[in-house]
């Protein structure tokens, strides 16, 4: 392509990209206002000046934002951009941080293309007003303070999403040392527009306040990741930090395969994750007001989320999915609420009941199935007597490389270092076990929900249902006390890489609570089922099971051939 060529396909894409900013104009003040009330929607008082240091580095970043695009290197856009960033800063009571200069440069670009937002309503808010609400719903890290703590739950929260469902290529990025702090972090700070093509990002913020949840953002990440995943599984391992910092959405066409693949996964997840993202964050922030980020309580914070490495399913949304799944021709869910509410994804929820054979007996959910063979005892004691789990290693990474990030978007730092256990005895018996303990899953699952049951094409949903010796007070799950559920979930997630793996959030106890609230009745074994299957634990007992049967079924053959042939020799008599 020539140099005319190219240049008037960079014009098209200019105009093109103007003409859209012109229809955001318009129709953003409508959409970002809804629902909310009149004092959201205030126009910025007199606030006074924000400090030195930051009225600096608002300076700085102007200078080096959108560089390369025309329509930022006038004095006129650099002047507004300053302007609309100091008066932000202003009105919200917050601190600069790095990456809102990305934020303020979408909105100055559309207040001059549209000439200035405009809304049907009779008040219409003006570009700050759009700026700050948008920021408000969609962007709650730039409200964070000096200890980062919603930056460092959201990390969280979408390392749980991609461990859920892209378990291989998570623990390779693991292994590898490659953490989300590094590559994800200027996704969630700016919602992609750190790098992403300015037409590109206005279609994308455009679906994305259409759509208004601001829970979304990582399943885009995660929609990323797997579209980029067989790249990043070749790539090799000293190279895999450089092939996943560079991933961004590059094209109109890219951003139809995100948002299409987003949706997939959004369908496919349990809805406890974004209503418990929703709620934490939003707790967070209320404490924030408070409190500040320098107290204690941000600590606890952040003590508490990162024991969090599983994704949970909230015991309500289990009984919704089982009184579901009991009565298909039901499409009411009045009687056992959705989570929260609304539309609840249709899921193959596979209930695993890992308790002890007698307080599975006493009540469980009917189309549970129960396992509790002797090496998963074992493998739970094994994880509680090694030193220092994977999970809590890599958990102490990421708060080390969150005390470490400064600038978050312009300033890059290595990924940090990640070592591998040292080799013992524990962490051999440790992986041989975890071994053991799927292939007596397999056994016992294959024959009560199918050869298929955890094939890509059955889209099966596995939740681990734990009992009182796994979760503590606090409801955080323990990797020790006698408990199997942790130890379970880092075999599956960890070891096998088997995806679509949950845990009940409060066990068997959470869920006969909701059970009892919503009117369904749990079954209890017969004490003659407790006496015949209580010696064999869950694997055997089903082989020993199908075993039977199938003798069973010869023995009825042969003694029908045995009768069909004294028959004929009756006759011929």
């Amino acid at each position: 392509m020539g140099d005319s060529e190219r240049g008037k396909t960079l014009q098209e894409e200019e105009d093109s990209t103007a003409e859209f900013a012109r229809q955001c104009a318009q129709s953003w003040p409508d959409l970002l206002c809804r629902g909310k009330s009149q004092n959201e929607a205030e126009t910025l008082a007199e606030f006074g000046e924000i400090c030195e240091a930051d009225a600096h580095t608002i300076k700085v970043d102007v200078l080096r934002t959108r560089g390369a695009h025309p329509a930022f290197s006038t004095p006129e856009m650099r002047g507004r951009l300053q302007e609309l960033l100091t008066d932000f800063c202003l009105a919200e009571g917050v601190r600069y941080m790095q990456g809102l200069h990305e934020v303020a440069a979408v909105f100055a670009y559309i207040e001059a293309a549209g000439d200035g937002f405009r809304s049907s309503k009779p008040q219409c808010p003006t570009t700050l007003d759009c700026f700050k609400i948008f920021t408000r719903s969609f962007m709650p890290c730039f409200y964070d303070g000096e200890g980062f703590v919603i930056l460092h739950i959201t990390l969280l929260f979408f390392r749980q999403l991609l461990l859920y469902h892209l378990p291989h290529l998570h623990n390779q990025l693991e292994e590898a040392g490659v953490a989300p702090v590094v590559y994800a972090t200027p996704w969630f700070i700016t919602l992609f527009a750190y790098k992403t093509p300015l037409q590109v990002l206005l279609r994308l913020w455009h679906r994305y306040i259409r759509r208004g949840d601001p829970t979304f953002v990582p399943f885009l990440a995660v929609a990323v990741m797997e579209l980029e995943k067989q790249a990043f599984l070749d790539a090799e391992e000293d190279d895999l930090n450089y092939a996943v910092d560079r991933t961004t959405i590059t094209s109109l066409e890219k951003l139809q395969d995100v948002w299409n693949a987003a949706e997939i996964l959004h369908a496919k997840t349990p809805k406890s994750f974004s209503f418990r993202m929703s709620r934490v964050i939003m707790q967070v922030r209320e404490q924030l007001r408070k409190k500040g980020s320098g107290h204690p309580w941000a600590d606890s914070v952040l003590a508490r989320a990162e024991q969090e490495r599983r994704l949970v399913v909230l015991a309500r949304e289990v009984v919704a999915q089982f009184v579901r799944a009991s009565d298909p021709a039901s499409t009411s869910l009045d009687s056992v609420q959705a989570v929260p509410s609304g539309q609840l994804p249709s899921l193959r929820l596979l209930l695993l009941d890992v308790r002890p054979r007698n307080a599975y007996d006493a009540e469980h959910l009917p189309n549970a199935l129960h396992f509790h063979p002797p090496s998963l005892q074992r493998l739970a004691q094994v994880s509680a007597g090694m030193s220092r789990p994977r999970a809590e290693r890599l958990a102490a990474a990421l708060s080390r490389a969150i005390s470490e990030v400064g600038g978050l978007v312009g300033a890059r730092k290595e990924a940090p270092e990640v070592k591998a256990g040292e080799s013992t005895p524990e962490g051999g018996e440790h992986a041989a076990l975890g071994a053991e303990v799927f292939q007596a899953l397999q056994a016992a699952a294959s024959e009560a929900w199918g050869e298929g049951w955890i094939s890509e094409s059955e889209s099966a949903h596995l939740a681990v249902l734990g009992g009182e010796a796994d979760w503590d007070a606090a409801q955080i799950c323990k990797t020790d006390g006698g408990g199997v559920v942790a130890a379970l979930f880092e075999a599956l997630t960890g070891q096998i890489s088997l995806p679509r793996v949950s845990v009940v959030l409060g066990g068997a106890a959470a869920l006969q609570r909701e059970a009892e609230k919503r009117g369904l009745k749990l079954e209890s074994s017969a004490s003659s089922a407790q006496k015949t299957d209580s010696a064999y634990p869950g694997n055997v007992r089903g082989l020993l099971s199908g075993a039977f049967a199938s003798l069973r079924q010869r023995a009825q053959q042969a003694q029908q051939g045995l009768a069909q042939q004294i028959q004929k020799s009756s006759d011929a008599a």
